[in-house]
């Protein structure tokens, strides 16, 4: 017999689910008499389990979904371990394997939920073995599924491929686009010609994403000959094209592309203005971009503009050497900030000299809780090292591992070998060289070197000639600047010797050259 809820007792559940987090949801769940799985009680049930991540509510969830017989909704059961993945991946896989005989929905909730990755291809081959059929949706997961797997990925796709036409599906749309999309993704622009050409169903989708990646190659005359084919065009269309000038190194196209979009009445919408900005970013083309925020503002996009072209406004002023109006939009933003914008204001302060304004946006990201990252303190250590902030900029280096757990990369050392090498503090410079958790190139002892020179620190200068002889030792000229460190701190025989030993390895110094 249907068991049927009160239409108040629904309407208390669903303003429950709209909560954070509410204890008395389950109490209420634990109440309620047994639904039928067509019930609209079902989709409650959906939401509260998108709205309660702790895993102990989501096990609730799954027991009252077992005890009220809904747990045989398909569609509820993804829904479940789609949740659940988000809190306990264990917890989802143990009620995935729970399920005698997952359909189709269940299967793709696994597949997406693992995507991308080779545990994603696993579950497909799982699904398969389980004589579970697939469909169209599955196949689009998979072959996102197999980009994502490093260096084997190509081969992956052309796999999955197979598994396509083998099932009859490769004219389906959403199929076939996806591979198209992953196909060039991937750089593999033969194989996305390949299938794009034998196709007989096209959408535009398919035509802007061959676009897109003949864009991405900065193959611009194939990117404009697709153009002039296409049957149709989107906005996206005239979007792809831009990029692809802007790729390609032809900003000043990629302008004229927008006055033909124009000419054609197409209206651009925030993402193709991003596009637009980054033409004029790296054409220096102030007026323009001026006039494209004069048109963000006009059109309202100003009001509610999102972070991304907000970003971009501030890279086009800053690559325009207008910092005031970088900073002017930087501040006017009333949206939530994200890492990449504020990165965006602390490399335009260090590209225009104003190292310790970025120091102090560094500040300021701290304050407002915003975690910088590697970008960041790359951008804030360049900053110290055009404007001669050495202690400061330890002090940034320093607070990487300590305060934010972001691991310094090479880049982080070699700023930092810069700022000190160029305040003559050598011997700090080979100590922190020493402790880098990566190798030291010979390049980065060659710096040192130069800088040891340049303060007269013969020691320091003689200890890195020897590590770069060893380094490389069939580099005559290592043996040649070795030999020159021991000559200039005065010790003739030490570089008589160091010459002797080169002739010994059968080494000889390539001649110089000279125009002049």
């Amino acid at each position: 017999m249907q068991t049927t809820q009160p239409p108040k007792l629904l309407k208390n559940l669903h303003k429950l689910t709209q909560l954070p987090q509410s204890p008395t949801l389950f109490k209420t769940l634990h109440n309620l008499p047994t639904p039928n799985p067509t019930h609209p009680i079902l989709p409650l049930l959906r939401r509260a389990a998108q709205h309660h991540h702790p895993i102990n509510d989501l096990r609730a969830l799954h027991a009252h979904t077992i005890t009220s017989g809904l747990s045989a909704d398909p569609f509820g059961a993804s829904r479940l371990i789609k949740f659940s993945l988000q809190t306990s991946p264990a917890y989802a896989r143990a009620v995935f394997a729970s399920i005698d005989h997952p359909d189709v929905y269940t299967w793709n909730a696994m597949i997406a939920s693992h995507s991308p990755g080779p545990s994603a291809i696993r579950y497909y081959f799982d699904m398969r073995a389980r004589a579970a059929p697939p469909n169209n949706y599955t196949f689009a997961l998979l072959a996102k599924a197999a980009a994502g797997v490093g260096d084997v990925g190509g081969s992956l796709v052309r796999e999955v491929h197979g598994q396509v036409v083998k099932c009859g599906v490769e004219e389906i749309l959403v199929v076939k686009n996806t591979l198209l999309r992953v196909y060039c993704e991937l750089g593999l622009l033969k194989e996305a010609e390949l299938m794009f050409g034998l196709s007989g169903n096209l959408d535009i989708i398919s035509w802007n994403t061959m676009l897109s990646g003949y864009g991405r190659i900065g193959d611009l005359k194939i990117a404009r000959n697709l153009f002039e084919r296409m049957p149709n065009r989107s906005l996206a269309s005239w979007t792809a094209l831009i990029d692809a000038c802007v790729t390609a190194g032809r900003p000043l196209d990629a302008l004229q592309v927008f006055d033909r979009m124009r000419a054609h009445r197409v209206e651009p919408d925030a993402v193709n203005l991003v596009s637009v900005l980054k033409a004029c970013a790296e054409s220096s083309m102030l007026d323009v971009g001026r006039s494209v925020h004069r048109y963000i503002d006009q059109r309202g996009l100003g009001r509610e503009v999102n972070v991304v072209l907000a970003t971009a406004l501030v890279d086009m002023y800053v690559k325009c050497g207008c910092i005031d109006s970088a900073v002017e939009v930087f501040n006017g933003f009333r949206g939530r900030a994200d890492v990449v914008l504020w990165n965006a204001m602390i490399g335009g302060f260090t590209v225009n000299g104003h190292g310790k304004d970025a120091v102090e946006l560094l500040k300021r990201m701290r304050e407002r809780e915003i975690p910088p990252n590697g970008s960041t303190f790359l951008s804030v250590l360049c900053g110290c090292v055009h404007s001669g902030e050495v202690e400061c900029g330890v002090e940034v280096f320093k607070s990487m591992k300590r305060d934010h757990r972001v691991e310094p990369q090479r880049e982080h050392y070699g700023c930092m070998a810069n700022l000190l090498g160029r305040a003559g503090r050598t011997r700090e410079v080979e100590s922190m060289l020493l402790g880098m958790p990566m190798e030291v190139t010979a390049s980065q002892w060659g710096a040192l070197m130069s800088v040891c020179k340049m303060h007269g620190d013969t020691e320091v200068e003689e200890r890195v000639g020897r590590r770069m002889v060893e380094l490389e030792p069939h580099d005559g000229g290592r043996y040649v600047l070795l030999s020159n460190a021991l000559a200039a701190a005065g010790r003739w025989d030490d570089a008589r010797i160091t010459r002797v030993a080169m002739e010994d390895q059968g080494v000889k110094k390539e001649a110089g050259s000279s125009f002049i």
